[in-house]
């Protein structure tokens, strides 16, 4: 895999959580994942060469969150597609990061690549993210969260396919504190 567009990916990441990150004794660390539930926003064309892809799905995620004091808190996730994704049908993982803001109901963005041996360079363009979603507690530390993610994305990855759709998901994690 060529992993070209990593480094800026990470590098990016890095200076934003730098930017807003307070005293570290006053930051907790979540760890946990979920199942998100996948479906292109325009679907895709019914001629032969997309009979393959599928334009929904499911996928796990990993994830993490750092959370400063205060309304933001900042997420690692790893998504991993057994089917594929973006026009690849072998297995894929996307790792992503968030910015989000406030406790309860959040919103905020993010990015991410999708790596795949079935994608013309084997990585995506970057792609962008919103996302809305409503966290409780369920057990004391345990926590429930349950979101919707706009991904604005490309699904241009194998040669000589061009098709700009979006795609919507609807996740589902739990997270504990570590």
């Amino acid at each position: 895999m060529t992993y070209r567009k990593l480094p800026f990916f990470v590098f990016a990441v890095l200076v934003a959580g730098a930017a807003f990150a307070p005293s570290a004794s006053a930051a907790d660390h979540f760890l946990g994942g979920g199942l998100e539930f996948w479906r292109t926003a325009d679907g895709l064309p019914s001629s032969g060469t997309f009979d393959d892809i599928e334009d929904d799905g499911s996928s796990w995620v990993l994830s993490y969150q750092y959370r400063p004091a205060g309304l933001f808190r900042f997420e690692l996730d790893l998504e991993y597609f057994a089917d594929g994704f973006g026009g690849s049908t072998e297995t894929a993982v996307a790792p992503q990061a968030f910015v989000l803001v406030g406790k309860g109901l959040y919103g905020g963005i993010g990015a991410g690549l999708t790596f795949s041996d079935g994608l013309e360079d084997e990585v995506s363009d970057p792609f962008f993210m919103g996302r809305l979603g409503f966290e409780f507690s369920l057990l004391g530390s345990l926590k429930v969260d349950l979101h919707a993610t706009y991904r604005f994305d490309d699904w241009d990855g194998l040669e000589g396919i061009d098709v700009d759709t979006d795609t919507y998901t609807f996740g589902a994690y739990l997270r504990f504190k570590i």
